[in-house]
């Protein structure tokens, strides 16, 4: 026969157990609207299940404080334990949907232009001998857009460069960072020097990416710093067609190191020199970013901690142009 004390517990547990995301999330955040925001539910819907819960445990568990909460010494002793007791079922249902076979699915991945001839292909091919079910639905653009369709949630993972600073609804972890080249024509009077600093290309005419692309943003920086504005002959899409531009002698361009040999076309009269930059800003900041997200789907999740662990020098070569 079962102790008398058990129902009740048993009781606590069945009105707690479908609070324990909300009170998860309000750990994570200290803050009720973005507790809200993470679990995509109203704000009043937080507020209420957190004084349901409070009720439940019979003890306060967060406090008003100016504008925001504080969390009480209760709910600091309650949280971990609610987060092992989600770690838990989450495991158990990742067990579950290995056994069933139900990480087979859709990954969706935003990426950068440049990052779609080697970066991408190598991140997915290391994936696919342990995951060869999952499939790939991939987009290719600006920055700008490969954020604006991972914030619309169109997409699930998103690499791209600089990387955003993690906030309320958004993650992101560096991948690597890679020292950027000024590229001049072969006949230009830097083409000797091998190493320059940017400002003394500063007054030279650029050809450069649109604004929206990651390394318009960072060349936009170096001008600021180097107290200039830059003379900008051509704009573009993609950097291929830059180097061409320059290859053709119609200005310099700041871009990834290249894999390709240093003649966008098989003439003599024709071709590029890349320079290292003496800056120590002169580099690029590669990640991956991902929305803050409770249940993420097990394919997606397997893929961005596959990606986490890729070494930052086996990155920075498939990562240029």
């Amino acid at each position: 026969m079962a102790d008398s004390h058990e129902l009740p517990l048993h009781g606590e547990l069945a009105r707690l157990l479908p609070l324990l995301p909300v009170l998860d999330a309000v750990g994570q955040t200290r803050h009720v609207t973005a507790a809200a925001e993470l679990l995509g539910v109203p704000q009043p819907t937080v507020s209420r299940a957190l004084a349901r819960a409070a009720a439940v445990v019979g003890t306060e568990l967060v406090r008003r404080e100016g504008r925001g909460i504080r969390l009480t010494p209760a709910a600091e002793q309650l949280l971990p334990a609610v987060r092992r007791a989600l770690e838990g079922l989450q495991a158990g249902l990742d067990e579950l949907h290995e056994r069933r076979q139900e990480a087979r699915g859709v990954v969706r991945l935003s990426f950068q232009m440049t990052f779609g001839e080697a970066a991408v292909p190598a991140l997915i091919r290391g994936f696919r001998p342990a995951r060869p079910d999952v499939r790939f639905e991939l987009v290719q653009g600006s920055r700008q857009r490969c954020l604006d369709v991972l914030s619309a949630g169109e997409v699930d993972l998103s690499i791209v460069s600089p990387v955003p600073r993690p906030g309320r609804q958004l993650d992101s972890d560096t991948l690597c960072v890679q020292p950027l080249r000024l590229a001049v024509p072969a006949g230009h009077r830097l083409a000797p020097r091998g190493r320059v600093r940017f400002e003394e290309a500063a007054r030279e005419p650029f050809v450069v990416l649109e604004r929206g692309y990651g390394m318009r943003s960072i060349m936009d920086r170096l001008f600021r710093e180097a107290g200039t504005r830059p003379d900008i002959a051509f704009q573009g899409q993609d950097s291929r067609t830059l180097l061409g531009l320059v290859s053709a002698g119609l200005g310099v361009a700041l871009v990834p190191p290249s894999r390709a040999t240093r003649s966008a076309v098989h003439t003599p009269e024709l071709g590029w020199v890349e320079l290292e930059l003496e800056d120590a800003d002169a580099v690029r900041e590669i990640g991956l970013v991902w929305p803050r997200i409770v249940g993420e789907p097990l394919q997606v999740r397997l893929f961005r901690e596959h990606i986490l662990r890729e070494e930052p020098d086996a990155l920075l070569d498939a990562f240029g142009i």
